[in-house]
């Protein structure tokens, strides 16, 4: 391949993995799998809103030693595509959908936060709830308090009307159809 060919390639991938240290990425091997099922699958994991970019190895590892991310050099073996989101759950969970749509692919591993993990770590942040689902999860944990304070206030005073109610059906007289004799 040219020279000015892989130093194209170089520049692209550096410019499309730029944030990898705060989005992450996830590395698949997708060995076997035929052209129009990784098409079907890119289309599926775009749905997400994540990304599958196949790509060179020794040209991949280039541009993420240049990024600050040369760990992800362990992972590069065999043909390898690169799934990659805003976030490093959207990819996980697009890589898990991936692996289950097809046997051809499998996870190798995945870089966030500085460090590479193997695919049981992937499977374990595939998993995660969403953001919206832990915000809502946040806002209920730091509302309980106010609402059992709230619901115990309420309480005493319902419980003394139900007690002044007993006590007015306790010192009606049977037979007096409900009028009581004022002293």
């Amino acid at each position: 391949m040219p020279q000015q060919v892989k130093t194209l390639m170089l520049a692209e991938l550096e410019k499309k993995f730029r944030d990898v240290k705060a989005t992450g990425c996830v590395l698949v091997s997708y060995q076997g799998m035929k052209a129009d099922q990784e098409r079907r699958l890119r289309h599926e994991v775009r749905q997400k809103g994540a990304e599958m970019t196949v790509v060179r190895n020794s040209i991949f590892g280039i541009a993420m030693e240049h990024l600050g991310a040369g760990e992800v050099r362990q992972l590069l073996e065999g043909p390898v595509a690169v799934v990659h989101a805003g976030d490093p759950v959207s990819a996980a969970k697009a890589a898990g959908q991936m692996t289950k749509a097809s046997a051809a692919v499998r996870v190798r591993g995945a870089y966030f936060e500085g460090r590479v993990v193997g695919p049981e770590g992937v499977e374990k942040l595939a998993t995660i709830p969403s953001r919206e689902v832990l915000l809502s999860m946040v806002a209920g944990a730091l509302t309980a308090p106010l609402r059992r304070l709230a619901y115990g206030l309420l309480a005493k005073p319902r419980a003394l009307v139900n007690v002044f109610e007993e006590l007015k059906k306790k010192a009606a007289p049977e037979g007096a159809g409900g009028q009581q004799a004022v002293q």
